[in-house]
């Protein structure tokens, strides 16, 4: 099989032995954006990764979607998403970067699979923008987490985690109003639990039967949900979870059409093209040539 997305890791930004393992990590944007070099991207992590921008420009692609970079500007990576960026050369922020076992929560409220920035739907941005007032005290989280970091004192990581929760809290305050719905809370609650499965389970089920028996409810049920929340079907979210990965290999892999379609779940290349020609108007061959 030819070579897939490069997925980084904590322990190669820091050059570490295949003996060593980290939870977590934070850089200065300015001086981790220079350690990367064009043949670096695009890539995905197997890490969570915060990165605020403090000042500076530019651009941000996270998924085949298009930011432009701005001051007081905070984006949130979970550990699949496939990024690029163009960061002008008077960036400053910081980036944080931690394994998904380093965060733990007993509220779901503010567990990852909980908050929406996290998600790989269409439905929710990675990324708040802060006010001035605000940025100033999302600044000295950050600011406290580096010199926590560097000083390694008595539970430093835990201290780190309460600073890490306070930035999320204050990130989800300045995203929810933006997070818009009016279903019931069993609703919203049954309609992130299948987002999630998706996520884990997206090169196994392919069909709304599977997901909504693991849910213990009714394919009917689970489509009126949906239908609810974001106006799609089940089906059309599991499809375009499938989709995204098949774009992400499609531009940032040398795999071929079939060896996509076999990683993804479909036994049959040609059927693999006929589902990706319906949902994005080309074959996978013409959006590879057209977008690389």
């Amino acid at each position: 099989m030819k070579k897939p997305i490069p997925i980084i890791t904590i322990e190669q930004l820091n050059s570490c032995g295949t003996h060593i393992m980290m939870n977590m990590d934070i850089r200065r944007l300015e001086v981790h954006a220079k350690t990367l070099t064009p043949a670096d991207f695009p890539h995905r992590h197997d890490f969570y990764n915060l990165i605020y921008i403090k000042r500076g420009t530019g651009t941000h692609d996270i998924d085949f979607r298009h930011y432009e970079v701005v001051p007081h500007q905070l984006f949130l990576m979970n550990e699949g998403q496939v990024h690029e960026w163009n960061l002008s050369d008077d960036i400053e922020g910081y980036s944080f970067f931690f394994k998904k076992e380093f965060y733990e929560v007993d509220e779901n409220n503010l567990s990852l699979n909980g908050l929406p920035f996290f998600n790989n739907s269409p439905n929710d941005e990675p990324m708040v923008i802060f006010d001035k007032s605000l940025s100033n005290v999302i600044e000295d989280h950050f600011e406290e987490i580096i010199q926590e970091y560097a000083d390694k004192k008595p539970h430093y990581e835990s201290y780190i985690k309460t600073i890490l929760k306070q930035i999320l809290i204050q990130a989800l305050r300045v995203y929810q109003p933006n997070y818009k719905d009016d279903s019931s809370t069993l609703s919203i609650s049954k309609f992130k639990s299948f987002e999630n499965l998706i996520e884990d389970y997206y090169l196994k089920y392919k069909s709304v039967k599977d997901y909504a028996s693991q849910l213990n409810i009714t394919a009917n049920y689970l489509n009126a949900i949906c239908n609810k929340i974001v106006g799609r079907t089940a089906g059309e979210l599991i499809r375009n979870r499938i989709i995204l990965e098949a774009k992400r290999l499609l531009l940032h892999s040398s795999m071929s059409i079939c060896e996509i379609a076999y990683h993804l779940g479909y036994d049959d290349c040609s059927y693999f093209i006929r589902v990706f020609k319906k949902d994005v108007h080309q074959t996978p061959e013409q959006f590879r040539l057209l977008n690389r």
